[in-house]
């Protein structure tokens, strides 16, 4: 069942991922899993390789196969496989509908989207230690940032070739690991979210192999950035989780004035007019976002706990 359940959350955490707006950091947050996958990410080092390296040149030596399968417990693979099988499913079978929807009914899907985050924005304002001024400061930082983000767009591309679309995952993955900050917005933003979705759906390796390159490379560094600040300013740290998960909202305003072919990251926020379909579409969008919501958090407190998933307060 556990391992089930690892697989869901990482489909979860797959399926936000690819939508610009939405953070695979944030559902992690939700589903209390986000230290515990930081911790597993940051463990892996030059150490690691050693301990590879030596089983790959002596196979068949027990000292170096119990190294091994000490190495891959301290590292959490097991778990982090099961993520990865979970987010790389979900990425697959729902790229093509997820253009889809964006495309042809965005308010109602972004409206689901806000139902699902609003009520996570109790679990990192649990995680706090200390509610201060120091802390407040750093929500509103962490809000503006979002907001922010949200009037910079880059109408082309990173003009590098494959060299811009290795580039462009380094930088994506980092913010994919933040709650709140949307990769897939970042690759919007850097011109490389329609290049990223087409070597999804053509299954194009070439691309898809270079951009995993440089997600690997930005993902070991800026893990690592996170978890010493979560363990030396856990409480900021979080404060300013929750003001990009705050800053999420905006961007995930469902009701949008876009130009034509323009994506969420370039609309207007608008107030709807007058009560039609798309508003109720909308509406019951978001009350089932809500539920579901509601569901992934009573799924994360009821889970089973694991000395690696406590949060370092």
């Amino acid at each position: 069942m556990r391992h089930m359940l690892a697989v869901f959350y990482g489909a979860l955490v797959g399926i936000a991922n690819i939508i610009p707006g939405v953070s695979g950091g944030t559902f992690a947050l939700v589903l209390g899993i986000y230290e515990r996958l930081l911790k597993a990410i940051g463990a892996f080092g030059l150490g690691s390789v050693k301990v590879l390296g030596g089983w790959l040149i002596k196979p068949g030596d027990s000292v170096r196969r119990k190294e091994l399968i000490e190495e891959f417990k301290r590292m959490d693979l097991a778990w982090l496989a099961l993520l990865a099988l979970g987010a790389g499913i979900a990425i697959l079978a729902s790229s093509r509908l997820i253009s889809v929807m964006l495309e042809e009914h965005l308010a109602p899907t972004l409206a689901f989207f806000i139902g699902l985050i609003v009520p996570s924005i109790v679990v990192p304002y649990r995680l706090l230690s200390r509610k201060g001024w120091r802390e407040a400061l750093a929500c509103v930082l962490g809000t503006g940032g979002i907001v922010a983000l949200t009037f910079l767009d880059s109408g082309g591309t990173t003009g590098l070739g494959l060299a811009g679309l290795g580039l462009a995952g380094a930088v994506a993955i980092s913010a994919m690991i933040l709650p709140g900050v949307s990769g897939s917005f970042i690759l919007m933003m850097l011109g490389e979210y329609k290049h990223v979705l087409d070597a999804i759906n053509s299954m194009d390796f070439v691309r898809l192999g270079i951009f995993g390159l440089g997600c690997i490379v930005g993902l070991l560094a800026f893990v690592r950035l996170l978890n010493y600040l979560l363990k030396r300013f856990h409480s900021v740290t979080m404060a300013f989780l929750t003001g990009l998960i705050f800053g999420s909202l905006w961007v995930l305003w469902p009701f949008k004035a876009l130009a034509p072919g323009a994506k969420i990251a370039t609309g207007v926020n608008i107030w709807p007019g007058s009560f039609d379909a798309t508003l109720a579409w909308s509406a019951a969008a978001f009350v089932l976002g809500l539920l579901g919501s509601v569901g992934m958090l009573w799924l994360g407190r009821t889970r089973p706990k694991s000395g690696g998933e406590k949060s370092e307060s």
